[in-house]
């Protein structure tokens, strides 16, 4: 857990350092569906420099949350007569934060067109959380993975001012996550692992340049 901390700080100081001296920003948000949990909310934010008309490189951050719950009515408030409140119970309750940190560089093929065509690649670390609670069975787990990642991006900008434009783009999320479960009883390492690789869609906007 330490060594995912150290490097999580290390990389978040890098897009500090480049946000001082930044020409691009980009915000996008969108839906992420990875191959070994549900689909779920995706926001991000990257920083970075304008090399010439075709290129851009920075460092850039995402958020990926998900989130579960299992409830069963349990009763009826009848103490008001001008409402009609219900009581629930919470029986299961899962949340999932993933936090891909990555450097990246984007290409626009067709810089003159009225729709700019893009495409991007990106390398970096990914952390993920996850916690469950059972209140049926009184259980409750907390998990932290870690793993190296690499994303694929095709999109598209269309321009609407000198300095702005909109964005849509598809992407394709490559890592394996995975932490450690202590040994064997031969004294064996284990661990556990989690396909995060999947596709996601992303809109936002690209600010400077």
């Amino acid at each position: 857990m330490r060594k995912f901390v150290l490097i999580a700080i290390a990389l978040m100081l890098c897009q500090a350092s480049a946000a001082y001296s930044q020409s691009v920003l980009k915000i996008k948000v969108g839906t992420f569906n990875p191959k070994d949990a549900k689909a779920g909310l995706l926001v991000g934010i990257s920083t970075g420099r304008q090399v010439d008309e075709r290129v851009d490189f920075g460092i850039g951050a995402d958020l990926f949350i998900r989130k579960f719950t299992q409830e069963t009515e349990v009763s009826v408030d009848t103490t008001s007569q001008q409402t009609d409140p219900q009581i629930v119970q919470t029986n299961l309750s899962y949340s999932m934060y993933g936090l891909p940190i990555m450097v990246h560089i984007d290409a626009r093929i067709l810089p003159d067109a009225v729709v700019i065509p893009y495409v991007g690649i990106a390398g970096g670390y990914e952390l993920l959380f996850s916690r469950e609670a059972n209140y049926l069975e009184d259980k409750k787990d907390n998990r932290l993975y870690g793993g190296f990642g690499w994303q694929a991006m095709v999109g598209a900008e269309y321009p609407f001012g000198s300095s702005s434009a909109i964005l849509g783009e598809i992407m394709y999320n490559g890592c394996t996550l995975s932490r450690s479960q202590g040994s064997s009883e031969a004294g064996f390492p284990l661990h556990e692992e989690l396909d995060f690789s999947g596709l996601g869609f992303r809109i936002g906007m690209r600010l400077g340049g």
